[in-house]
């Protein structure tokens, strides 16, 4: 049986592709995504426009893998190396994931 982590390295690009697919005003009919997006902006994390809801997919991502019982260095390791390392720092991509903590998860760890 494969690993948690292998599946998810496989369906996050996924996924990722899926949810671009979407339209973007589906993240403005959302309060929690209004403020997930938010605080990402508060703490300094900029992206190309449209790709709101790729964000919004991995911070439900994050949700998943803590239920598998990740830690979030993991998480943030895991999605800072399917991102371009020279263009983000694994500490922005630290503070994506305790915002999708705080924001997403029911019982963040």
């Amino acid at each position: 049986m494969p690993s948690p982590r292998w599946i998810v390295g496989l369906t996050l690009p996924m996924i990722a592709a899926a949810l671009l697919a979407v339209s973007p005003a589906t993240a403005k009919a959302d309060p929690a995504a209004d403020a997930y997006l938010d605080q990402l902006r508060g703490a300094g994390l900029t992206w190309p426009p449209g790709h709101e809801q790729a964000l919004i997919g991995t911070a439900l991502l994050v949700c998943d893998d803590l239920g598998w019982g990740w830690t979030p260095q993991q998480i943030a390791n895991q999605i800072h190396g399917n991102l371009d390392p020279e263009d983000i720092h694994v500490h922005d991509v630290g503070a994506m994931v305790n915002i999708a903590r705080a924001v997403y998860c029911p019982n963040p760890r």
